[in-house]
């Protein structure tokens, strides 16, 4: 009789964090085409929705009221406000899939780690970097069309973010991250992320 190992394991939830333009959510996507047992949790917001956008695709697009509706609801495992938009990650989704022994995979930031944590003891925890300073400054300048003060603003967040999770990891018995990948070859960092996901359902003792 053949073994099936799918059956004694439990599936588990991926969170991915970076500073921005580190290339989470590209690496959400590129995991998704190369496995068929991980599901996107698509995330959702009061921000408005871009012309490139699709609700439902790229997030969840609510109200003001909508989104606190859900929050009564308890439907949101963990939220936070960038600027002046909410953002949320519904949580009955999240339980299907998981229910059908489908992994999930998410990207959020540091905070959403520490909540999915709470919500899921069979949570991985994701830090995405680039390969160095200068690069994730390219790549903030050529991603937003913002003044030189925003992008410096944003460009100190994402050292001092990366300052905290470093220090975490180097002082805490048990940080919040499980593994760090530096995306500095796309493909690599994709490989590297597939590896993980391998590795965990692996995994004996979570």
């Amino acid at each position: 009789m053949k073994i099936d190992i799918k059956s004694y394991r439990t599936p588990t939830i991926f969170v991915l964090a970076s500073p921005s333009a580190a290339g989470k959510t590209t690496l959400c996507y590129a995991a998704i085409k190369r496995d068929k047992n991980v599901w996107y949790s698509v995330s959702a917001t009061t921000r408005k929705i871009r012309p490139y956008e699709k609700n439902g695709r790229e997030y969840h697009f609510l109200t003001n009221q909508q989104f606190d509706k859900w929050i009564k609801q308890g439907e949101l495992l963990e939220r936070t406000k960038i600027y002046d938009a909410e953002y949320g990650t519904p949580k009955t989704p999240i339980l299907k899939k998981l229910k059908r022994g489908k992994d999930v995979i998410l990207d959020l930031d540091l905070n959403g780690i520490k909540s999915l944590r709470r919500f899921y003891n069979h949570t991985v925890g994701i830090y995405i970097i680039p390969p160095s300073m200068h690069e994730l400054w390219s790549r903030l300048r050529n991603r937003r069309k913002s003044s030189s003060d925003k992008l410096q603003e944003r460009f100190s967040e994402a050292a001092k973010e990366m300052n905290a999770v470093f220090k975490n990891i180097r002082t805490n018995p048990k940080p919040f991250i499980d593994y760090v990948i530096v995306n500095n070859d796309l493909n690599q960092a994709i490989d590297d992320l597939m590896a993980i996901i391998h590795a965990e359902r692996l995994r004996i003792v979570k």
